[in-house]
């Protein structure tokens, strides 16, 4: 009897335990049924955003960062150039644009093409000794190199292809046979130096350069006054 009660309390505490296991599956599977959609429902129901409000200000951070690559290095400038001189029966007045673009190479150190436009009015004589009144325009290009000494200062070397006019040993314009200026090609060399207003994007600058290879004789002097403005220098 003590047997058969032994067998049927083993039977019923393995029926209990297993009635316990199967019980505790199907609340675990219960629980893995209700996550999983809920999950993939709010997924599925939160909307994507389509745009990225900071999208546009990232790329103004990213264009203004200087570790950055080629363009993050450029600035622009470009000059306006006047000028007037007179004597010995000549009278010259000078304007002109160059607009140019520098690459910073490192430190204050740039460097990059200039191109130019130039109006030259001009009274005067040509190589016959008559008098003549004429409206010279010259094209110019070339590279330069600039180096910022502090904040607002700074030097600047370049070298200019120029199309020109020819002149006599006088200062003279020559005139061929149509009477009409004889051009020529020529090189200058400028060294100068340079204030900008800085301590922002955009900013002012004048600059005073020399031309150390025109001619002694031509009616154009070799000084160089300029105004202008840069970007991101």
């Amino acid at each position: 009897m003590k047997k058969i009660l032994n067998i049927g309390f083993m039977a019923t505490f393995l029926l209990l335990l297993s009635y316990s296991d199967a019980s505790a599956q199907r609340r675990k599977d219960k629980n893995n049924d209700n996550t999983t959609p809920t999950e993939q429902t709010e997924d599925s129901q939160t909307p994507k955003p389509t745009t990225n409000p900071n999208k546009k200000s990232k790329k103004a951070d990213d264009y203004f960062d200087e570790s950055g690559g080629f363009k993050h290095r450029l600035w622009y400038g470009g000059n306006f150039n006047l000028g007037f001189s007179g004597g010995q029966g000549q009278s010259v007045f000078v304007i002109g644009v160059t607009p140019m673009v520098g690459y910073k190479i490192i430190g204050g150190l740039s460097a990059g093409p200039r191109f130019g436009v130039t109006y030259t009015s001009y009274k005067g004589f040509d190589s016959n000794n008559s008098a003549i009144s004429l409206g010279l325009t010259e094209f110019s290009a070339g590279p330069f190199v600039r180096y910022k000494l502090f904040k607002n200062f700074f030097v600047q070397g370049e070298q200019e292809f120029l199309r020109s006019y020819q002149e006599d040993a006088n200062g003279n314009i020559l005139l061929g046979s149509d009477s009409k200026p004889i051009r020529q090609g020529r090189q200058n060399t400028y060294g100068g130096v340079g204030y900008t207003s800085g301590g922002g994007l955009i900013g002012y600058e004048i600059s005073l350069m020399y031309n150390f290879t025109l001619p002694s004789t031509s009616f154009k002097q070799p000084f160089d006054i300029r105004f202008g403005f840069n970007y991101n220098f």
